[in-house]
């Protein structure tokens, strides 16, 4: 290992080798952007024009952005064919939710934001940067001083670029000279008119690569957007810039050059000296003035000529990562030595630093992938020499245009990182590699002994089962208490914030030839492998070259059968089970059309067999997101097809705008009904100066005799479904009346609660709380709805202050019973913005919303409590293939939730 002094001593030699990124030429401009609009900070759009006089290809154009802290990321690649006719524009729009709500048709859209305080930039099919605004400072991207923030008002407000005399962008190197503050917004399609240009010149800019010591032209090309009736002339001059002509860089040029009448360009050459040594890039500049003849203004006046030194700089794999995102060397030629090859994949492999030479510094990695194109004729245990182009691809630093030679074979792999309990880290404080939790490994060799699949797989482009989401230490990824993470914890609260769980990240099993592609895996499923970290669009992610599956999850998984002497009360969220009328005032499908009868009779037959392949055939169930008694009722009917039961459909409409609600299905074969009623039905409420029913989907209490060992026994099960929490973590005013409604709900229904326990008549009569509370087995810091209705609210770990708790004796919540891995009903992606690595940071997090409240005697009677596993672990093309399924495989994709079941012992009727 080398000394923490001499590696300083090295990063001291090559601190002045940056390359220099000038802006190339190019007649394509940003010229109105907004990152914010009416419908939030997805509404955004940038609009590009062309101000060349010929039309512009613009395929392979990438539309990047910056975050206020530097970090950068592809939100757009122009598709091939892409092509802007002269004056014309082009419309780039986000398309994600609440996205762009402009009227001017967008031409192409993109689906990541861009922050409020970040910045743009666009980047030709080379990766050279041709225009750029930023919005802050912190911003990777801007000219000069940048642009105020507009701030998080969602109003039409954004920038547009000033124009010259002659109509074109104004372009004069500062962002806050040629930007003006635009309110509303006017954006430009392709559809648009398109501007009528004077007639100007303008320069290019120039690069030529120096590889020794050579003389070389560096030609600056000067054009006309159209010919003059009469000569032009134009006086050309060179300017110091990081290339000196005392240091002998290129020779000074001044001179006037002529454009004949009727002629479109001219060339002015510069001669560029070469060099003997690796060393910085350099730049200079030839302005423009003093234009006369052909009534013509000078459009782009000033012109960089890059001087590129490729001579290579030797370096090791650890100098080349640095410690950023970005490589310190990026653009640079480098030549590293007696590297080991780890990893062979069919367009590149990877090297890392023998163990004798690694790198001390945990921040920096010792790996790196050198990018062939096609397959390389290099194995694993290859020593090999690479002189290569450092490249940053998607923010992984690669090497590409590679000459590779092969010294040895067979040679030991370098020892491979270890990730297990404590790597990568679960404490977002302190994250394994400072800024990010897997930078510092990315190229370098990893193994996993105790991992676990989390998710099935995703599907990718034209691959039906592509990533999946791992640990690696043998763990779900569960929502755990805590505020959510990057979310301040309000004041007078006393709770920490959630981890966000920083330790899960992505695994692509098929990339290496670990597996045969498109083989699909189940979440659950635990292994053991070894292979690389990596990088891909945005996730840092895992490619293994061996795995070996510990446990292979199975779907569906059952619970267990009913207990002879118990009865059986479960809960499935059913996932919008709509009929085919469109009667509500929103759709109940959420989509913009009602289900087909042909779409109704499939979901029909999967939740068939998912209550009784799956829950296996529940007495009471309590099922919720049910449109229609008419539509349950198919449901029973379906089922005593399926199975030998009789159900009975339960439903009484609520008050939900689409028509959504809750109800049960009742084995009459087994429990006799005595009464069904809705609880605080016609309660209302002060929503935003309107009167309003407090609950959306009234609980719906249901009270029954069940057979107990001898004879019967009175059961109550109450159906519930409170607001969703989707605004709960934010600011602002919906948010607010959002918590303040499911703290109302909450409210309500512990007072209806109390009142059925403290009944006389049910004293002694078991109770259960069942459904999708739509809130977790604790407080997420504003809420605790589920402590509320049980009586175990704490004001110390909520915004929404109650007091004292309404429910006493406290209910029980049979989710602790359940084993801790096994605590989740719900499968939900967060999105925790630009904390590690490029894009925003998505993270499967499984989390318990559907759970159920005992009262005290249902407690005393409790066996067991399971979750049915047929939705959330199943890859995404499984729950659209599982479809066709004759079995009870149809189960699998018949919700959004795991559906679960409560067995309770039965007692004779006569001891209550």
């Amino acid at each position: 290992m080398r000394s923490t002094t001499s590696r300083r001593a090295i990063w001291a030699a090559l601190a002045g080798l940056t390359a220099v990124l000038p802006l190339q030429a190019a007649d394509l401009s940003i010229t109105q952007f907004r990152v914010r609009g009416p419908s939030g900070g997805n509404d955004e759009f940038v609009e590009l024009q062309n101000t060349g006089a010929a039309p512009l290809d613009v395929s392979g154009y990438k539309l990047n952005a910056s975050n206020a802290s530097g970090t950068t990321g592809t939100r757009l690649t122009l598709p091939a064919g892409t092509t802007v006719a002269p004056g014309c524009f082009l419309l780039l729009a986000n398309g994600a939710s609440s996205g762009y709500s402009g009227s001017v048709v967008p031409d192409i859209k993109y689906s990541t934001g861009v922050t409020d305080d970040g910045g743009l930039a666009l980047l030709d099919g080379s990766g050279a940067t041709i225009d750029q605004v930023g919005l802050s400072a912190g911003s990777a991207y801007k000219l000069g001083m940048p642009l105020a923030s507009l701030g998080s008002s969602n109003t039409d407000q954004g920038y547009a670029r000033k124009t010259t005399g002659n109509g074109l962008p104004q372009s004069t190197g500062d962002n806050s000279a040629d930007w003006v503050k635009v309110a509303p917004t006017a954006p430009h399609a392709s559809t648009s008119p398109c501007a009528v240009l004077g007639r100007s010149l303008s320069i290019a800019d120039a690069t030529i690569s120096v590889r020794n010591g050579d003389d070389q032209q560096m030609p600056f090309t000067i054009s006309l957007s159209e010919p003059a009736p009469a000569d032009v002339t134009v006086h050309a001059a060179t300017a110091d810039d990081t290339a000196t002509v005392a240091a002998g860089d290129y020779d000074a040029v001044n001179t006037t050059l002529t454009i004949p009448a009727g002629a479109t360009s001219g060339t002015v050459e510069v001669t560029v000296h070469g060099a003997k040594a690796a060393g910085p890039d350099r730049a200079f500049r030839v302005n423009l003035s003093d234009v006369s003849g052909g009534d013509v203004t000078i459009a782009k006046a000033s012109a960089i000529g890059a001087i590129l030194n490729e001579i290579p700089i030797a370096a090791e794999i650890w100098q080349v990562t640095g410690h950023g995102q970005v490589s310190p060397l990026v653009g640079k030629r480098v030549s590293t030595h007696g590297n080991v090859v780890t990893a062979v994949g069919p367009a590149g492999f990877t090297i890392q630093t023998p163990d004798n030479r690694a790198d001390d510094d945990r921040l920096t990695s010792n790996g790196i992938y050198v990018f062939t194109s096609s397959a390389p004729a290099v194995k694993a245990g290859d020593v090999v020499d690479v002189e290569a182009t450092v490249d940053n691809y998607f923010n992984l630093p690669e090497l590409k245009n590679a000459t590779v030679t092969t010294t040895m074979r067979g040679a030991r792999l370098p020892k491979a990182v270890t990730f297990g309990n404590n790597v990568p880290s679960s404490d977002p404080n302190a994250l394994s590699c400072g800024e990010t939790n897997f930078q510092c490994y990315v190229g370098m060799r990893v193994t996993i002994d105790n991992g676990m699949i989390t998710t099935g797989n995703l599907r990718f482009s034209n691959e039906p089962f592509a990533e999946v989401y791992v640990t690696a230490n043998g763990k779900r990824s569960l929502r755990q208490p805590g505020v959510r993470y990057t979310v301040p914890v309000p004041d007078g609260v006393n709770l920490p914030n959630w981890s966000g769980n920083p330790q899960v990240f992505k695994m692509n099993t098929a990339d290496f030839g670990a597996v045969a592609p498109d083989t699909p895996f189940n979440a659950g499923t635990t292994f053991r492998a070894e292979g690389v970290m990596s990088y891909a669009f945005g996730m840092y992610t895992f490619i293994p070259t061996k795995i070996d599956i510990k446990k292979a999850a199975t779907l569906p998984r059952a619970v267990d059968s009913r207990p002879f002497y118990a009865v059986r009360v479960g809960g499935l969220n059913t996932e919008r089970f709509c009929d085919t009328d469109f009667n509500t005032t929103f759709t109940c499908s959420g989509g913009d059309t009602e289900p087909t009868a042909d779409e109704v009779k499939l979901k029909t037959q999967r939740l068939s067999a998912y209550i009784g392949g799956v829950l296996k055939l529940p007495d009471i169930l309590s099922v919720e997101e049910v449109k229609s008694l008419q539509v349950l009722q198919g449901l029973a009917k379906q089922l005593g097809d399926d199975y030998p039961v009789q159900y009975e459909a339960i439903l009484q409409p609520g008050h939900d705008p689409s028509g959504i609600n809750v109800g049960f299905l009742v084995r009459t074969d087994r429990v006799r009904v005595l009464d069904v009623r809705q609880l605080g039905a016609d309660e209302t409420w002060q929503d935003q100066g309107q009167t309003a029913f407090i609950h959306d989907h009234p609980p719906l209490l249901l009270t029954a005799e069940v057979p107990s060992i001898v004879g019967r026994m009175r059961i109550n099960v109450i159906s519930v479904h409170p607001k969703a929490r989707q605004n709960v973590d934010k600011t602002g005013s919906t948010a607010d009346r959002d918590r303040q409604k499911r703290f109302l709900q909450a409210k309500s229904l512990a007072t209806q609660v109390q009142a059925i326990q403290t009944d006389r008549k049910n004293r002694l009569a078991p109770l259960l709380v069942v459904g999708d509370f739509n809130a977790y087995q604790f407080s997420d810091g504003f809420t605790d709805v589920v402590g509320l209705i049980s009586g175990r609210y704490d004001d110390n770990q909520n915004l929404l202050k109650l007091g004292t708790n309404l429910v006493k004796p406290a209910l029980w919540n049979a989710v602790n019973s359940v084993p801790p891995d096994d605590r989740y009903s719900f499968l939900f992606t967060e999105n925790f913005g630009n904390i590690q690595g490029q894009s925003p940071r998505q993270v499967p997090t499984h989390q318990v919303l559907d759970h159920a409240l005992l009262n005290t005697v249902a407690q005393g009677l409790f066996l067991q409590m399971k979750y049915g596993r047929g939705n959330l672990d199943a890859p995404v093309q499984t729950l659209d293939d599982s479809a066709t399924a004759t079995d009870v495989h149809k189960a699998i994709g018949s919700s959004d939730h795991d559906g679960f079941v409560v067995d309770l012992l039965t007692l004779p009727l006569g001891l209550f």
